[in-house]
């Protein structure tokens, strides 16, 4: 079954943003990018990732959620799934820039995809870091 795993904010200030989430909901900080623009907090089950985007990428709003990621079992079978329901990828997001990191043993695969709605998604078998120096998918 898919779950949500990580969810994309986009805002102005991403290490205010990224403070207010640590002090007002414990959430733990995974790691935090050294220019500022970029935090990523966790639950420990679901990751938030907060962005200062210089320009809109692939969707999403701007300030406010951008996108939203699952990680799922079979990326081939979610794919089709996701058409099947009136979702679309992202297919020059993800022929031009990819989604493809790691190594060839632990490779992360990842696609994006625009639901129904204009949500961005992000669909994923690996997973994401859920606690400092964790791994993708624990």
């Amino acid at each position: 079954m898919p779950k949500i795993k990580h969810i994309g904010i986009s805002t102005n200030d991403p290490g205010a943003c990224a403070d207010f989430y640590i002090n007002a909901f414990g959430l733990t900080e995974v790691e935090r990018s050294p220019d500022n623009d970029s935090a990523i907090l966790s639950d420990g089950y679901i990751n938030v990732t907060i962005l200062k985007f210089r320009y809109d990428r692939y969707g999403g709003g701007y300030p406010g959620l951008h996108h939203f990621g699952f990680q799922v079992e079979d990326l081939d079978q979610s794919h089709e799934l996701i058409e099947e329901n009136g979702g679309a990828e992202l297919t020059e997001w993800n022929e031009t820039y990819g989604n493809q990191e790691g190594t060839p043993d632990n490779w992360v695969g990842e696609k994006k995809f625009m639901s129904p709605e204009g949500v961005a998604l992000d669909v994923n078998p690996s997973g994401w870091k859920m606690r400092p120096g964790g791994v993708r998918g624990e």
